[in-house]
């Protein structure tokens, strides 16, 4: 609660500053990541992008270095999907606290059909045990279905 009562002093200090939200009162949440695989030319890490919209309104977005160096582009995107899925998490937990509850599933956009198979697939294999906990996390998200902190991952065609 005092990082929301943050974020209202800040907006109350700045009027002309802010972000707009959609009169329709259209509350669904939709992301998208990528990353450039092995984008760094000194150490080869990759870079994950993220952004998030609430209805229309773009609310968090993101370019970091990963953490770690990727051994394929279907690890960095499939990282870069599970920190996504960590900052929705983070958002619907911030928006169940402000009392907003958001009552459809959260759409997760990307383009890598590799990592899409990983996340449908429950076995693992040989070459994807160094993602395993990213695969856990985005998979136990996907699975949690219907309760507040649900998440659909969708491929774009």
């Amino acid at each position: 609660m005092d990082a929301a009562m943050k974020v209202l002093k800040y907006l109350k200090g700045c009027p002309s500053l802010g972000f707009l939200l959609p009169q329709d009162g259209n509350l669904n949440i939709t992301a998208y990541c990528d990353s450039d695989w092995a984008t760094c030319p000194m150490i080869r890490k990759s870079l994950t992008e993220l952004c998030i919209k609430l209805g229309g309104a773009l609310i968090s977005w993101k370019t970091k270095k990963q953490s770690t160096v990727s051994l394929s582009s279907a690890e960095a995107k499939y990282r870069a999907m599970a920190k996504t899925t960590c900052e929705i998490t983070w958002i619907l937990w911030l928006l169940g606290d402000l009392e907003v509850h958001i009552k459809t599933y959260v759409h997760l956009y990307y383009d890598n059909k590799a990592a899409n198979n990983i996340a449908a697939n429950p076995v693992f294999h040989e070459i994807t045990k160094h993602i395993e906990i990213d695969c856990h996390l985005i998979r136990g998200k996907i699975q949690e279905g219907v309760s507040r902190h649900s998440i659909s991952a969708l491929q774009n065609n």
